[in-house]
């Protein structure tokens, strides 16, 4: 059980981490050109890191299952969040 906690607490972290970084990257590139600019450059970065992610995801997965899968995962997540945060400053 402790285990499962610990996890969850990493993942959070870097969630978090996740999140500060990217809002921090838009706010820094809002202040150099415009909103919609910063925004274009999170959707480009999202799609690229979402295929990036899959192809490594689907090339690894022929390995079978394992911790090696995290090498396809973790753009994957990232190019999520990139375009979670390209949708959410779209919408205001």
């Amino acid at each position: 059980m402790d285990n499962v906690i610990l996890v969850a607490l990493i993942v959070l972290f870097f969630t978090a981490l996740g999140v500060y970084t990217t809002y921090m990257e838009y706010k820094r590139r809002k202040l150099y050109s415009s909103s919609k600019a910063a925004l274009t450059t999170f959707l480009i970065k999202g799609v690229n890191n979402i295929a990036v992610g899959l192809a490594l995801l689907i090339g690894l997965f022929t390995l079978g299952k394992g911790p090696w899968l995290l090498g396809g995962f973790i753009p994957l997540f990232v190019g999520n969040m990139y375009l979670i945060f390209y949708l959410l400053g779209r919408e205001s």
